[in-house]
């Protein structure tokens, strides 16, 4: 089965994939994008490989790229107001990943399916909705491995997880409490199983803790990566 693994980026742009979630190998390294861009990694050429993005959240512009080196962006667009998080996955289950918005101020999510192109606008969202307090940070996995990815935000103020298998406005399906306040959050599916869970970096110890099932309690592997990267994200299995 294949696996995924954990990436963590850091304040000069700099992308660290590590190969696997529970060896601590050294991770692979390079840079895209500029300092304080919102990293990303997705599947954008539908290969079945993870590669870098950024999202300049000052003018919208998303720059991404379909290997895992330096280099320029090679697929750009804008979309979204000033401030809007990305959101990456395949939410149509077509193989492809795409990046939809997170809009933080009014816990807002709009879902689109498709890239955009040629320093061009990206065009209304296929499926808008609201979910969750504003201020959540959001993450995305298919966590009922039914190939379609969803939304789930992370309080990280208190460790809170909690998650939708549908694209609509309604309470959470699933809600637990995973981490201490501050973690980082990404979902992946760490065992091959088939279904995403949730892995948390800790910035004050530097640690990786990666979970497989959707649940409280502890971890079931830990690595340590250092500290001080500002976000984690979704990287390809060596």
């Amino acid at each position: 089965a294949v696996c995924d693994s954990v990436g963590l980026v850091d304040d000069g742009a700099r992308f660290h994939l590590w190969p696997d979630t529970d060896d601590g190998a050294v991770a692979d390294s390079f840079y895209f994008g500029n300092p304080g861009d919102y990293a990303l990694m997705g599947d954008w050429d539908c290969d079945g490989t993870k590669t870098p993005g950024q999202y300049r959240q000052s003018d919208g512009f998303v720059y991404l790229r379909n290997r895992n080196d330096s280099g320029v962006g090679q697929i750009k667009f804008f979309f979204g107001d000033p401030g809007d998080v990305p959101l990456v996955g395949d939410f149509d289950g077509d193989g492809c990943d795409t990046v939809s918005i997170y809009r933080p101020d009014q816990g807002q999510i709009f879902v689109i399916n498709k890239l955009g192109e040629n320093d061009k606008g990206l065009g209304s969202a296929e499926t808008s909705y609201f979910f969750g307090n504003p201020g959540d940070k959001p993450f995305v996995g298919d966590f009922d491995g039914d190939g379609k990815d969803t939304v789930g935000l992370h309080r990280e103020s208190t460790g809170l997880v909690y998650f939708n298998n549908e694209h609509r406005s309604k309470a959470a399906e699933k809600t637990f409490v995973f981490g201490d306040p501050g973690d980082k959050i990404v979902a992946g599916d760490w065992d091959g199983d088939g279904d995403d869970t949730p892995a948390l970096y800790r910035p004050v110890d530097g640690m990786v803790y990666v979970k497989l099932t959707n649940g409280a309690g502890a971890a079931d592997h830990q690595f340590y990566a250092g500290p001080g990267f500002l976000a984690a994200v979704l990287a390809p299995h060596a």
